[in-house]
C-alpha cells in the first residue's frame, strides 16, 4: 500500500510479504516473512509543492474527461441538427416546386390560348413551356431528395418508422446571446481551456523540478519492520526480529561546470515559450467565439427579415400570374418573379440554418444551454443517472 501525504509531499508505504523456498536436493523447506513493514520517504525541500502541482494536474484531467463527455454528446446533437436541416431544405424545395408546378400548369394552358389568339409569340410560349418542365423536374427531384434525407435522419436518430414529419421550426431561440455570458461559461466548461490549464501546470511543474535539481536538497527515509526466517510456516511468524532505519541523503551541486545553469535557462525559456503559445491559442479561440456570437445575433435578425421577404415574394409571384392572365405583364417579368421567389426561399432557409448552426456551436463551446439556462453537464449527467 502506498499513500502520498498531501501536506509534506512524502510517501507512506505499508507492506507485508511471505517467501517460500523448497530445496528438492536436500528435501528442505524455508520460509522468510515480513509480517509488517512501514516506510516513509520524502524530499527535504519542495516535495509538498511538487505533490500539489501533480494533484492539480490530475484534478484538471478528471474535469477534462467529464467536459469532453458532454462535448461529445453535444456534437452528436449538432450532427442530428445537420441531418434535420438537409431534410428541411429538401422539403421546402419540394413544397415550393409543387406550388410552382401547379401555377405553371395553369400558365401553360393560358399561354396556349394566348398563342392561338396571337397575344404572345411562340418564343414566349416556349419559355413558359420550358419553365413548366423545369418546375416539374424540380418537384420530382425535390421529392426524391426529401425522401432520402428523411431516411438518413431517421436512421441517425434510430427511428423505426415509414416517415417523420419535417416542418419549418418555430423560432424559440434567444433573440440575442450576451458575449460576456458565453465567455464566462466557455472559460469554465470548455475542454480547450481546461487543456490549456493543464499545460500551464505541467510547464510550471517542469520548471520547478528543474530548480529543485539545481539546488541543495536531500531525501529522508524512515523504515520500521519485523522479519523472521524459519524452516516451518508457523515458526516464521514467531519471535520476529525488529529492524528500523533512518537514512538522510543530501544532494549538493558543487561542480556544475555551467551544465545546470544551461539546463535552468532551457527550462525557463521552455516555460516562457509554453505560456506564450497558450496565450496565443486562447486569443485565437476567443476571436472564434466572438465571430460565432456575431454570426448568431445577425442570423436571428436575418431570420425575421427573410421570412417576411419570402412570404412577400410568394404573394408577388401569384399576383404576376394573375397579371399575366390579364395580359398586363410579360413572360420575362413572370420569370423574374419566379426566380425572386426561389432566391427568397433560399435566403430564408439559410437564415434558419445559420441561426441554429451558430446556436449549437456556441452551446457546444460553452457547454451551456442558453435557452434552458442550464449547463449541459447537469442535463447530460442527470439523464445518464
Amino acid at each position: 500500500m502506498r499513500q502520498k501525504i498531501g501536506f509534506t509531499g512524502g510517501e507512506l508505504t505499508i507492506n507485508s510479504n511471505l517467501n517460500y523456498l523448497n530445496e528438492f536436493s536436500r528435501n528442505r523447506n524455508s520460509f522468510s516473512t515480513t509480517p509488517i513493514a512501514i516506510g516513509y520517504s520524502q524530499q527535504l525541500f519542495g516535495g509538498g509543492k511538487l505533490h500539489r502541482l501533480e494533484n492539480d494536474i490530475e484534478y484538471a484531467r478528471n474535469l477534462v474527461a467529464i467536459k469532453q463527455y458532454c462535448t461529445n454528446i453535444s456534437q452528436i446533437q449538432h450532427e442530428a441538427l445537420n441531418f434535420f436541416m438537409n431534410a428541411l431544405l429538401n422539403k421546402m424545395e419540394k413544397e415550393l416546386a409543387l406550388e410552382n408546378k401547379q401555377n405553371n400548369d395553369t400558365l401553360l394552358h393560358i399561354a396556349e390560348v394566348k398563342l392561338k389568339n396571337g397575344n404572345i409569340t411562340e418564343y414566349d410560349f416556349k419559355q413558359i413551356e420550358l419553365q413548366s418542365l423545369n418546375t416539374q423536374y424540380a418537384y420530382e427531384n425535390g421529392t426524391k431528395n426529401y425522401t432520402e434525407s428523411q431516411q438518413k435522419l431517421m436512421t441517425f436518430l434510430g427511428i423505426n418508422a415509414d416517415s417523420v414529419d419535417i416542418g419549418i421550426p418555430v423560432f424559440e431561440l434567444p433573440l440575442s446571446i450576451d458575449a460576456h455570458l458565453v465567455t464566462t461559461y466557455v472559460k469554465k466548461n470548455n475542454p480547450f481551456f481546461k487543456q490549456q490549464e493543464i499545460q500551464k501546470l505541467e510547464a510550471e511543474k517542469s520548471l520547478f523540478s528543474a530548480k529543485l535539481s539545481n539546488r541543495l536538497n536531500g531525501n529522508i527515509n524512515l523504515n520500521y519492520g519485523i522479519n523472521q526466517y524459519a524452516e516451518t510456516f508457523i515458526n516464521a511468524y514467531r519471535h520476529g526480529n525488529q529492524r528500523q532505519s533512518l537514512n538522510i541523503g543530501f544532494q549538493i551541486p558543487v561542480f556544475q561546470w555551467g551544465i545546470n545553469k544551461n539546463r535552468m535557462r532551457i527550462a525557463e525559456n521552455t516555460h516562457q515559450a509554453s505560456n506564450l503559445a497558450i496565450e496565443n491559442r486562447i486569443l485565437e479561440f476567443e476571436n472564434d467565439i466572438r465571430e460565432k456570437i456575431n454570426t448568431y445575433n445577425q442570423s436571428v435578425k436575418l431570420w425575421f427579415t427573410s421570412e417576411k421577404a419570402y412570404k412577400l415574394s410568394q404573394e408577388q409571384y401569384r399576383m404576376q400570374v394573375q397579371k399575366f392572365t390579364l395580359g398586363k405583364v410579360s413572360v420575362y417579368e413572370l420569370t423574374t418573379a419566379l426566380n425572386d421567389q426561389n432566391d427568397a426561399m433560399q435566403r430564408y432557409y439559410t437564415a434558419i440554418r445559420d441561426s441554429f448552426d451558430s446556436y449549437f456551436s456556441l452551446r457546444n463551446m460553452a457547454l451551456y444551454d442558453f435557452k434552458k439556462e442550464t449547463e449541459l453537464e447537469v442535463l447530460f449527467t442527470d439523464r445518464r443517472k
